[in-house]
This record gives structure tokens, C-alpha cells and sequence, in this order.
């Protein structure tokens, strides 16, 4: 009886199984989360196994020295985030209405003044290149990377 079963077959067979109890268990305990996961509501984050998901990193050589917490972080790249949306969008409408260079950068400026936090930040520098990058991508080639740092200081 075994001798008439080959390796394919007993392999494809527990495959299938295999595949039915994943989404059977995906679906009874995890439905929204997977729901939410492929609607794009939620991003898949991957955390780092390695340290406490609850505790601050602690530098034991220097007290002075702040740590950001991997809430901070995640605010600030959702924060990132928001202004990449953003900027894309403002990118796209600024296509359409067919800006001059001049009104485009007024219309940049506006957008970079609404995210204060990010003026500051360590993204910035990766935030310029993108703006940079997609303005390229979108055929106007109207800013440079020193540019675009000079509008988050500008005032008007």
C-alpha cells in the first residue's frame, strides 16, 4: 500500500494540509490583523529580537547622553512618512496646475513648515534626496539637494 504513494505526491499532500491549517489558524486568530495588513491600513514593522521591546537602551558609560525610545522613533518615521505622502501629492497637483519654479518652491515651503519636528531631525538629509529624487522622477528637475535644505530654514 505505502509502495504505491511516492515522494510527490505524499509531499504535495502535506503541502495542502500544511496550507489549510496556516490559513485556517490565520483566519480564526488573526483576521483583522491580516485584513488590516492587506488593505494597507497597517504596515508590517519587524522589530528587533534581541533587546527588551518594553526598556529604554541604557548607555552606562555616560549618563548625559539621551536615548530615543522606540516610540520616538516610530513617531518620527510615521511623521516622515506623512510628509513623503504629502510631498508626493503636492508633486502631483503642482504637475497638474502647471507651477512655475518659483510658485512650486512657495508651494514646497508650505508643505516642509507644516513638519517642525523633522526640520530637526536626522531624516532630514534623507528626506532632501527624496524630494530631490522625485521631482527628478516626475520631470521637474526644478530643486538640487542644497536647495530643498534651504527651503526648511526659509522664512516668509
Amino acid at each position: 500500500m505505502f509502495t504505491q504513494i511516492s515522494w510527490t505526491d505524499y509531499l504535495l499532500a502535506v503541502s495542502i494540509l500544511l496550507a489549510i491549517y496556516y490559513l485556517f489558524v490565520g483566519v480564526r486568530y488573526f483576521s483583522s490583523d491580516l485584513i488590516a495588513l492587506l488593505t494597507g491600513k497597517r504596515k508590517r514593522t519587524l522589530k528587533p529580537s534581541g533587546y527588551p521591546q518594553n526598556e529604554p537602551l541604557q548607555n552606562e558609560t555616560s549618563e548625559d547622553i539621551s536615548v530615543t525610545t522606540d516610540e520616538d522613533t516610530d513617531d518620527e518615521f510615521a511623521e516622515v512618512e506623512h510628509l513623503i505622502e504629502k510631498v508626493k501629492a503636492m508633486i502631483a497637483d503642482a504637475l497638474g496646475k502647471q507651477l512655475v519654479k518659483e510658485e512650486f518652491r512657495h508651494y514646497l515651503r508650505l508643505v516642509l513648515k507644516e513638519f517642525p519636528s523633522i526640520k530637526t531631525s536626522v531624516l532630514r538629509p534623507s528626506v532632501n534626496e527624496l524630494i530631490v529624487s522625485e521631482c527628478e522622477k516626475q520631470g521637474i528637475g526644478a530643486f538640487n539637494e542644497e536647495e530643498v535644505d534651504a527651503l526648511w530654514s526659509e522664512e516668509r
